[in-house]
């Protein structure tokens, strides 16, 4: 698809999206990134139009804007004429304003102004759309779960939220796979959010397991219930990490992540790694503000020397949103990515989670955060 980087592999079950910020310049108008933004929002909207009984939508800033969001609504409300029953679920913070917390309370992921057009409420006219909220936690999910219980049901997933400077601006991935079974695990998720309208410290738990997609091997999990999982995923694969590690997230505070990542380095594995710059200073200053130990710090040291930073612009109200955004371990030929950043906060969020083992996938990822790495390293 012109404007969007799109990949197949493990025979077509899976394909992968990436978008990187286009432009130099975030203020500045690109032809090319309203290329790219066009291309997310069609397609969204071809995946959409494939429904034919149902489309669940967990979406944590729903808020595309201009014509790229008038192609997704259309898509939206052309399904439910045909009678696909839609569902959407969202932070309270999609609303506007500035949002909650990402990694910690303060940390902004994507602040977000007031929306154009009011875009939820526009679905809201034909579809149900509800707000799911937790205590210093977000619904930080972002996918579309379609057609569950059907042969043709598939889950479309990542790192991106529906906005335009998050197909624009940021670094992040998009996954659609095909697989009945995975959308069951999706579907019980969002059910159980969609349902309460509140995240509980069990939310997700015991909703994980492996589906072979296409003849590659995928566990997905969901926080918070299932956090311990992600994380003990996360620290499996680096572990076991001989050939490769290949990090590309905005912040890393988990402390078991962090010195695996250094295990890893110290163990001589070869090592490449992107971050957001100011995102992560904000992570620091918290550290400082709350007397984390040395031990945590010296960690990111050790780490940071080994990775690049991108320096995105501060958050202020009004400034563009370019983060580094994905949130990505490959570890030899295994790839862990999703909403869930490698951070403390995200454990009590909302979250999903793949691990895929298929060494196409982990090439194609790699490849991307390379190619990342060389451009923010100049």
């Amino acid at each position: 698809m012109a404007g969007l980087d799109l990949h197949r592999v493990a025979g077509g079950a899976i394909e992968i999206g990436f978008l990187s910020q286009t432009g130099d310049d975030p203020y500045s108008p690109d032809a090319r990134r309203d290329a790219q933004i066009l291309a997310v929002a069609d397609y969204l909207a071809t995946f959409v139009a494939k429904a034919t009984k149902t489309l669940d939508l967990a979406v944590y800033d729903f808020r595309p804007q201009g014509e790229a969001g008038r192609r997704v609504l259309e898509a939206m409300k052309a399904r439910a004429g045909a009678g696909v029953a839609i569902r959407v679920i969202h932070d309270p913070s999609s609303a506007g304003g500035k949002d909650g917390a990402d990694d910690h309370p303060g940390l902004c992921e994507s602040p977000k102004p007031a929306p154009d057009g009011d875009f939820l409420g526009a679905l809201a006219a034909f579809a149900q759309v509800k707000s799911v909220s937790g205590y210093r936690s977000l619904m930080h999910d972002k996918f579309i779960v379609r057609d569950v219980g059907t042969p043709a049901a598939a889950v479309l997933t990542g790192s991106t939220n529906f906005t335009n400077d998050a197909w624009g601006l940021q670094e992040n991935n998009l996954l659609t796979l095909a697989s009945p079974e995975l959308a069951d695990h999706y579907a019980a998720s969002f059910g159980e959010l969609f349902g309460r309208g509140k995240i509980m410290d069990w939310s997700g738990a015991r909703d994980t397991g492996t589906a072979l997609v296409g003849g590659a091997r995928v566990t997905v999990a969901f926080t918070p219930g299932e956090s311990d999982t992600v994380i003990r995923e996360a620290v499996g694969i680096l572990g076991a990490a001989r050939r490769r590690v290949t990090v590309a997230s905005m912040v890393t505070s988990s402390g078991p992540v962090l010195s695996a990542l250094c295990e890893a380095a110290d163990r001589g594995v070869p090592m490449a790694g992107l971050y957001d710059g100011p995102q992560m200073d904000t992570v620091l200053r918290q550290w400082r503000a709350a007397h984390v130990g040395p031990e945590k710090t010296q960690a990111w040291a050790h780490v940071a020397g080994l990775f690049k930073r991108k320096e995105s612009i501060p958050y202020a109200p009004g400034t563009p949103h370019d983060f580094m955004h994905l949130k990505v371990i490959v570890a030899d030929d295994s790839v862990l990515t999703g909403s869930f950043n490698f951070s403390n906060h995200a454990r009590g969020n909302a979250e999903n989670a793949l691990l895929i083992r298929d060494a196409a996938t982990a090439d194609l990822y790699d490849g991307f955060i390379k190619g990342l790495v060389a451009r923010y390293g100049k």
